[in-house]
């Protein structure tokens, strides 16, 4: 709080009376949620390589010190479990870093176990550092360097059958991102634009196994059209090159889309190419997403509808992205897919939660098989011809063309 002495008055100089009020040391959050959706497969079973319907529960508790040292800096401890992913990330983070309140630092570390992609489950140890340079109000460099160990089980897939994909991997990487954020909230915009450009390179040089280097691009447009109705639209493009290493980028760093975020004609980590024998996602080393929304009220002040479109893929490879609308094969995953959709939102003051039934024309279809992975062995394995009858049976699939997806926040 502060006063000046005679606000009204013409001195030339006047006292001003500043009171402060330190907060506690210490600051704790708690919460819980449940996600809902096509999320879960059998442990060994291969029957559902497109995902059954999950309940994940998740609960999620942190702690952070304030002022470490007295100098305004903050260790936090934050974790999160459900029976999908078990995370926590420790961090310790300075601000005005060297004196400069242009300029942040940020060390920390993470353990991550997940599951949501089907095919595999993955866990990663990693440490980073990371410098936060402001530029403006608006827009953000981010340098960072990090290290990580990944490795891949519970895979769907013999690990023979796809060797090269599932071994763990060590990454030593270094990347810059530009963060430029015209928004007019963050949560649920309405006019404005946002942009980010990721760049990441990951050599031997830098500890890692595998050599690439990647970019990712988000450019996202607002524009009112009336008081209350808005037309919104954004583009995702990322690219994976790989450099030397291993002669496949591996799982673990591969690009995986689709679901409520993306495109919404797939369950989570659905799109793009999927396994001959099994049907399970395999991801890939390109994705383009665009996704327009027309944004409108629709019961009085908090509950509002959108019309949306999206098209887009996870592709193979960079010279495989096309504009192409069918699919040539159960084989072909190398096409774009397309949905249409309706949404409700209901405001909350922490952003909309959202409701989204989509619908995919030309939803991909795969070969699947019905039986586990042991009978997969004996019908495709290489002595399949002297071995006994395969048990399981091998039949056409395809991605459910309705989706439904809940959660919350706006798409984009």
């Amino acid at each position: 709080q502060a006063a000046v002495q005679n606000p009204e008055g013409t001195e030339a100089s006047k006292y001003l009376i500043l009171r402060f009020d330190e907060a506690a040391k210490y600051a704790f959050n708690a919460g819980f949620g449940a996600e809902l959706a096509r999320i879960g497969t059998g442990v060994t079973s291969l029957s559902a390589p497109a995902g059954e319907q999950l309940l994940a529960p998740r609960v999620s508790a942190g702690i952070s010190r304030l002022n470490v040292f007295g100098v305004g800096h903050t260790v936090n401890l934050q974790g999160r479990y459900s029976t999908l992913q078990q995370r926590a990330v420790l961090s310790y983070v300075a601000p005005q870093f060297n004196g400069n309140d242009r300029l942040a630092l940020t060390f920390s570390g993470l353990f991550d176990n997940s599951r949501n992609i089907v095919t595999f489950s993955a866990r990663r140890w990693e440490t980073s550092v990371q410098l936060n340079q402001r530029l403006s109000r608006a827009s953000s460099l981010l340098y960072r360097f990090s290290f990580r160990r990944v490795t891949v089980d519970s895979l769907k897939i013999d690990p023979a059958l796809i060797q090269l994909l599932s071994q763990p991997v060590r990454v030593g990487q270094i990347s810059l991102s530009y963060v430029q954020d015209r928004r007019d909230n963050a949560n649920d915009s309405h006019r404005g634009i946002y942009n980010t450009i990721d760049t990441a390179l990951s050599v031997p040089q830098f500890g890692s196994e595998t050599d690439y280097s990647r970019i990712a691009l988000r450019n996202s447009t607002y524009h009112p059209i009336t008081r209350d109705v808005t037309l919104a639209r954004s583009l995702q493009f990322g690219y994976t090159q790989r450099l030397g290493g291993p002669a496949q980028i591996p799982f673990a760093e591969r690009f995986f889309g689709g679901g409520a975020f993306s495109l919404r004609a797939f369950p989570d980590n659905q799109a793009g190419p999927r396994d001959p024998d099994t049907g399970f996602p395999l991801g890939g080393t390109a994705l383009l997403f665009h996704s327009t929304e027309l944004r409108f009220p629709l019961i009085g002040e908090n509950i509002g509808g959108v019309l949306f479109h999206d098209m887009g893929n996870v592709y193979s490879d960079i010279r495989n992205i096309n504009f192409r609308v069918r699919q040539q094969g159960d084989k072909d995953f190398d096409y774009m897919v397309h949905s249409i959709g309706f949404g409700i939102r209901y405001k909350t003051p922490i952003g909309p939660v959202r409701v989204d039934l989509s619908f995919g024309p030309n939803s991909p279809r795969f070969f699947g098989f019905q039986g586990n992975r042991d009978q997969l062995l004996l019908c495709t394995g290489p002595a399949a011809d002297q071995l006994p009858a395969c048990q399981g049976t091998k039949n056409s699939q395809r991605i459910n063309r309705f989706q439904f997806h809940f959660s919350l926040g706006q798409t984009f």
